[in-house]
């Protein structure tokens, strides 16, 4: 349903207007390459160290990682809980993180100190904030941002052929396929997903140099 508008009109005002063009710009990322010597400078204890160091071992969007608890964490699988899960109400769902063994590391470290909340901020009850993770990293004179860590690994996966396409798109929690797809493919590929990020893992805590390629699955 519109409104009645007479022709001349819109022509005269796509004129006075011009022409329009948007240029998306992408969220700054570190170079892939680059991560190991980034992760090892964050080998402090702060929060906004660990946490992002966490966003960079399991590849989540900084909201989910800020609110993480050890609670959340059993059998190797960081469970992430709706509410903390991008995307529409009517289709989110709790999403499950297979945790490379730095990132187990990390959990047992802040359980050892009878906290929950992994990452806290300075009054130690609520989470820290998206805006201490991006001070920190000016702090180190580093462009890149907590969300570009994604772009980082995506590109390693890229050049190295680490994984396919869909295990991919899945470990950065993207929708894979149609709704009718899905309907029919409701794995959520945790094994496989698990292999590449202990692969990933390795390469980021310098364990293997770029060339050395995780088994494709």
């Amino acid at each position: 349903m519109g409104f009645p508008c007479d022709p001349f009109t819109i022509e005269a005002a796509e004129r006075m207007l011009g022409e329009h063009h948007h240029e998306a710009t992408h969220i700054a990322a570190t170079p892939w390459r680059e991560i190991p010597d980034l992760y090892a400078s964050l080998a402090g204890t702060s929060s906004s160290e660990r946490c992002l160091r966490w966003i960079i071992l399991t590849c989540v969007r900084a909201d989910a990682a800020r609110g993480a608890r050890a609670s959340e964490v059993a059998d190797g699988v960081w469970t992430v809980p709706k509410e903390r899960v991008k995307g529409r109400k009517a289709h989110i769902s709790e999403f499950r993180v297979p945790l490379s063994q730095p990132a187990l590391a990390m959990v047992e470290e802040v359980g050892a100190l009878g906290l929950d909340l992994l990452f806290p901020g300075r009054r130690m009850v609520s989470p820290i904030t998206d805006r201490a993770l991006e001070m920190h990293l000016d702090g180190m004179e580093e462009s890149g941002r907590p969300h570009g860590f994604r772009s980082s690994f995506r590109s390693w996966v890229q050049d190295t052929d680490a994984c396919s396409w869909e295990v991919a798109e899945t470990i950065l929690g993207h929708r894979v396929g149609s709704r009718i797809e899905r309907t029919y493919a409701r794995s959520d590929m945790l094994e496989r997903r698990s292999i590449v990020m202990e692969a990933w893992a390795r390469f980021v805590t310098g364990q293997t140099s770029a060339e050395v390629l995780p088994i494709r699955r």
